[in-house]
């Protein structure tokens, strides 16, 4: 959030601000939706490096300690402000669980009381969520959710993950530390996390593999805040000042942006003692932090309250940020979310409401059909079956006529080339192709071999010289061989067509539930009948291929004086076999054309394409049996809990919407920049970890104005321009005109380039102190940054 926008919030705007932004943030989480990365912070570290302690400093819960109680799922820990304290446990469910168990899940919500103490209704709601003993137990997606209410609550969210752990134990095997692993990563990877990283001082921090990860999902250091707890026990290994240096900022390798803090974790407890209170562990820490090596640390990176302001802060920039992105996700899941409602249709109780449901969709299905086998392609009022854009995939299976018109092309063509027992060419030397088919021949050597064997073994009656008139319908009906197998898989061709078309047609009118069923018990009876009233017809045309019925057409006729006409004129002499050969090849030619036309018309367009217009008509319902009525309409108990899970879930998407389209519409966030380097659509982008070269080259691909001078950091890890510093100190009559926000912003792979254009031993401090003696004033004590008009409300808020 830039300065401009801080400015204009007095304590009370930015508390209900804040709770406007964390209230979508929750509406999100229980909807549970897949292509939205939600903007939230995660709590981050090894088993051992003192976890725990911050989330207790952070929000006053002492959680219970016994071995595995939180550590096998993530928790969600909400603060929010009431007028009365309370603490409520509940649980977010996995919506890839069954219904009945999602149910039970959700079923658990207690307030927190003397009856029901804090750490045995956690302890109840893990065993739940993830009972010991059962394989697969840290597998849980489920979510564990602890919101404490009171009048002194900073408006904060985190999500805390089990602690990494480095070597199996007891508690958790090599599979269970792969899966903790998997579920960090799941959290971390996502842009819109921000990682609280938190390291131990009781070990070299360079072997703390949470800083490891923490570099290599956020390589640049833009979204992760360091914490280090049990700084007293930095003394004992010998690395007190290298911790120092580490919480300063001065480390390059675990540079973070947002900066480094330091909470110190309270001391061992004997067994009943209680635990201590917020006001004694903000003293301990004052008398800690006020001596030693570690006094020379700026308060506001000290002791949980720091932190508690910096993170409530951080988390409302940080959702306000993404809002417009969440926006059009949002909306995207809603539009998934109505589709998928739509496709499981209304529930029906009686046959009679079934049966009317029947012949609603039957209609409508008609509806589609009938455009579709006529060829016009115009859709219905409210609907948007066929496409009014060409598809560069192919023909869609939504226009039945053009994909039949397409298989009448391709069984015409086929015909023609492929319709021939025998290749024949006119020339006494096939070609090359034709030579390398055992059935080719040329025409001459054809009539010698074949032609001529034929007349000799079907000789009869007829007078010396005189042709058998049964030669040619012979030769006709076994040069004419392949047509029935062409003829055939045309058939079957077109009535694929037809069915991926009913396909189509049932996918985008009918429930999903129906789909099946309706298959079943109606369209493949009818399709089927179809098929074998088409089958009949192509028989009835294959039979009369073997009928010896001459050529009524004077193309016949013509065509054969013209060959004896050619031959007459060239002086060539023909032998019997070759002119019955010739006559047979005319005949052919002219049976083809009319073989073609009936297939495609007595087959094709009566019985399949014509079929088509009468398989949805209503009145085909009323015919069916009650039985099958409810055999295709009725529900089963899985589509009834799916229609009430997406039920709920449409309605936590529709007030995240109404959440997220007010907060999108305040001026405030809408001067603010869009989230940098994420996809607005939601699909990838978010799940594979970008490197900095790769943000460098995405910032680098659009114009960029000049960069700012380089940033100082200020106690609490943030930046501000030197050129800010500057104009600062001058007072406000030197003050440059007003810049909007969005043009102080600076990439975040541009602070990666301005790294590399300073001397890598140039430390925060090193500018600081530089700054100081250019300047006369020190960073963090300007009397006129915008933060700084502030810091009261600030501290009424958060305090």
């Amino acid at each position: 959030m830039s300065s401009s926008l801080e400015s204009t919030f007095d304590a009370r705007d930015l508390a209900g601000e804040q709770g406007q932004l964390l209230d979508l943030l929750e509406k999100l989480q229980y909807a549970q939706l897949d292509n939205v990365k939600l903007p939230q912070i995660v709590v981050v570290g090894d088993q051992s490096a003192g976890k725990s302690s911050v989330l207790e400093a952070l929000t006053g819960i002492p959680f219970p300690r016994e071995a595995g109680a939180c550590t096998r799922f993530a928790t969600e820990i909400r603060l929010r402000r009431s007028p009365e304290s309370s603490i409520t446990v509940s649980i977010i469910p996995d919506r890839n669980r069954p219904s009945s168990e999602q149910q039970q899940l959700l079923e658990f919500g207690r307030l927190v009381n003397s009856s029901s103490p804090f750490d045995l209704t956690v302890m109840g709601a893990a065993e739940l969520i993830a009972p010991k003993g059962v394989p697969g137990r840290f597998a849980a997606r489920d979510i564990l959710v602890v919101e404490k209410k009171g009048p002194d609550m900073p408006l904060l969210t985190l999500v805390d993950l089990p602690g990494l752990v480095r070597n199996p134990n007891k508690d958790q095997s090599l599979e269970d530390i792969r899966i903790i692993e998997a579920l960090s990563d799941r959290y971390m990877r996502s842009p819109r996390t921000i990682i609280l990283a938190v390291v131990g001082g009781n070990s070299d921090y360079v072997q703390a593999p949470i800083l490891t990860k923490a570099r290599h999902f956020d390589p640049n250091g833009t979204r992760t805040i360091g914490v280090l707890t049990k700084p007293d026990l930095t003394d004992s290994i010998g690395l007190e000042d290298k911790f120092i240096e580490l919480v300063k900022n001065n480390d390059r390798r675990n540079h973070f942006r947002l900066g480094w803090y330091v909470l110190l974790n309270p001391g061992p407890r004997t067994e009943g003692e209680p635990w201590p209170s917020a006001e004694q562990r903000r003293s301990t820490e004052r008398d800690f932090f006020s001596k030693g090596k570690w006094s020379s640390l700026p308060a506001s990176m000290c002791g949980a309250s720091a932190l508690k302001q910096r993170l409530s802060l951080q988390l409302q920039q940080h959702i306000g940020r993404h809002v417009s992105a969440l926006r059009r996700q949002i909306q995207k899941a809603l539009d998934d979310c109505d589709a998928e409602l739509k496709s499981l249709g209304t529930a029906k109780s009686t046959p009679e409401e079934m049966r009317l449901e029947l012949i609603e969709l039957f209609y409508f299905s008609n509806e589609l059909v009938v455009p579709a086998a006529h060829g016009f392609y115009k859709n219905p009022p409210r609907k948007t079956f066929f496409r009014v854009t060409a598809d560069p995939k192919g023909t869609p299976a939504q226009n039945l006529r053009a994909r039949a018109a397409e298989e009448n092309d391709r069984f015409s063509a086929r015909i023609r080339a492929d319709g021939r027992k025998f290749k024949l060419s006119a020339s006494s030397d096939p070609s090359p192709a034709d030579k390398q088919s055992a059935s080719s021949y040329s025409k001459s050597e054809y009539a010698r071999l074949e032609v001529s064997r034929l007349l000799h073994q079907i000789r009869g009656s007829e007078f010396p010289m005189d042709s058998t008139p049964r030669a040619v319908y012979m030769l006709f009906q076994s040069h004419s061989e392949p047509w029935p197998r062409l003829a055939q898989e045309h058939k079957d061709n077109v009535g694929a067509v037809c069915n991926d078309f009913l396909r189509e047609v049932i996918n985008y009118i009918w429930p999903q539930r129906m789909r099946e069923p309706l298959r079943r018990h109606f369209l493949d009876s009818h399709m089927k009948a179809l098929m074998d009233e088409a089958n009949r017809e192509l028989k009835h045309l294959l039979q009369d291929l073997n009928l010896e019925v001459q050529p009524y057409d004077p193309e016949y006729q013509e065509r054969l004086v013209a060959w004896k006409s050619k031959g007459a004129e060239t002086g060539a002499t023909y032998t019997e076999a070759e002119e019955i050969l010739e006559k047979m090849l005319i005949f052919y030619e002219l049976s083809a054309k009319t073989f073609i036309r009936n297939v495609i018309t007595q087959v094709v367009e009566r019985h399949l394409l014509q079929g088509m217009y009468g398989i949805f008509n209503p009145a085909e319902v009323m015919a069916m049996t009650s039985e099958v009525v409810q055999s295709i309409a009725a529900e089963n108990q899985e589509t009834r809990d799916r229609r009430q899970a997406l039920t709920a879930q449409r309605k936590a998407i529709e007030e995240a919407k109404d959440a997220c389209t007010g907060l999108a519409m305040r001026k405030e966030l809408r001067e603010q920049p869009d989230e940098h380097g994420d996809l607005t659509d939601g699909t990838s982008g978010e799940d594979e970890p970008q490197s900095a070269t790769d943000q460098f080259s995405r910032s680098s691909s659009t114009p960029r104005r000049r960069p700012l001078p380089e940033s100082t950091p200020n106690v609490a890890g943030d930046t501000r321009s030197n050129a800010v510093v500057e104009a600062t100190a001058r007072g406000p009559p030197q003050l440059p005109p007003p810049v909007p926000p969005r043009q102080l912003q600076i990439a975040e792979s541009d602070y990666g380039q301005l790294d590399a254009l300073y001397d890598g031993g140039r430390t925060s401090q090193t500018n600081q102190k530089t700054d100081q003696d250019k300047y006369g004033v020190s960073p963090p004590s300007l009397p006129d940054h915008p933060m700084k008009r502030h810091t009261s409300s600030f501290r009424n808020i958060f305090k």
